[in-house]
């Protein structure tokens, strides 16, 4: 019998840069969980925006070990140790401090606490490629979703309905008999053009109702002007992106306070890999019964080949459609 490996090849980098300098493959052994967790062998892992930031320095959180710093939140794989009853089961996982204060994903191998086990039971309906793209992305919107609060039948704004998360954001409100309301610079049967004016359009789309919530995944002031002010009494905005580091929003106070309305920040960093898997779990019978469904395009990059890597991630910087991910395909 072969003996078990010892080393995996991860994706590291040592120090904030671009990601074209910093990140680079090594070989460092494999980890040993510490009492209480479980090794997981990583089928696939995704690129998020975060993961590309975190190398850049975006986040003044993440810590060094001697090694560097592996990145990566998204994965799909195999449970390879840790109580018996879990030991070969598919998991998937996301978010926590992975990649940022702890090693990610991006690698071979990840360890994780075993309790956490019961909820990353990774839907039959997906394959490990699909499952590892779904993490960041749905559990953005379903913080999202629930934050709005809406109920069978209203109406929800979604501002990026075609970007991962808005994307996740429609499914999720169409779950819950919601109804979403997509948007487009261009318009169209339905949509929303976000070069015109929002309120005469929502007020036609919605039969005078109105919206009672806008999802915001694209960050743009002007737009958030425009979306409050079609805001049904009592409604909230719920926003989750910022495409200018320290740009202010600005809006009438008065009107906010006479129609009762709420804005809330979603920011998913703070959330622990224990809820984050949770969220996951809570969105599993969509994906199994086909009510929610991984991204359409997803393109593959084989973590073993440095180059291919660093261009998967430039792309993702670049505001690549498709969701990157990064597959071992020696497992």
């Amino acid at each position: 019998m072969a003996d078990s490996p010892k080393q995996q090849t991860v994706l590291r980098f040592s120090s904030p840069g671009p990601v074209a300098t910093a990140l680079s493959l090594t070989t460092l052994p494999i980890p040993t969980p510490a009492p209480q967790h479980a090794l997981i062998r990583v089928h696939a892992s995704a690129i998020n925006p975060s993961d590309q930031k975190n190398v850049e320095g975006a986040f003044a959180s993440t810590t060094f070990s001697e090694h560097g710093r592996i990145p990566g939140r998204d994965f799909a794989g195999t449970v390879v140790s840790g109580p018996k009853e879990y030991v070969g089961k598919k998991v998937w996982g996301t978010g926590g401090q992975n990649g940022f204060e702890q090693d990610g994903s991006h690698a071979e191998y990840i360890t994780v606490d075993q309790n956490d086990l019961t909820y990353m039971d990774m839907p039959a309906s997906l394959s490990f490629v699909q499952a590892a793209a779904c993490g960041v992305g749905f559990m953005t919107a379903a913080l999202m979703v629930e934050k709005a609060a809406a109920k069978a039948g209203e109406h929800v704004l979604i501002l990026g309905s075609s970007g991962a998360v808005g994307t996740a954001c429609k499914q999720i409100v169409l779950s819950m008999a919601g109804i979403p309301i997509e948007t487009s610079r261009k318009g169209g049967a339905g949509v929303v053009s976000l070069t015109e004016e929002l309120g005469p359009q929502i007020k036609e789309i919605t039969g005078g109702k109105g919206i009672v919530a806008v999802l915001d995944t694209v960050g743009e002031a002007s737009l958030f002007k425009k979306s409050l002010e079609a805001l049904a009494t009592q409604g909230h905005v719920i926003i989750t992106a910022s495409n200018t580091p320290g740009f202010m929003y600005t809006f009438n106070a008065l009107a906010l306070y006479r129609s009762n309305l709420s804005i809330h920040g979603i920011n998913t960093l703070p959330v622990s890999f224990s809820q984050s898997v949770q969220h996951l779990a809570k969105l599993k019978s969509g994906f199994t019964d086909g009510v929610l469904t991984p991204p359409a395009s997803i393109e593959e990059t084989d973590l073993q080949d440095e180059k291919a890597v660093i261009a998967a991630y430039e792309k993702v910087k670049a505001g690549s459609k498709a969701k990157q991910v990064l597959v071992n395909k020696n497992f």
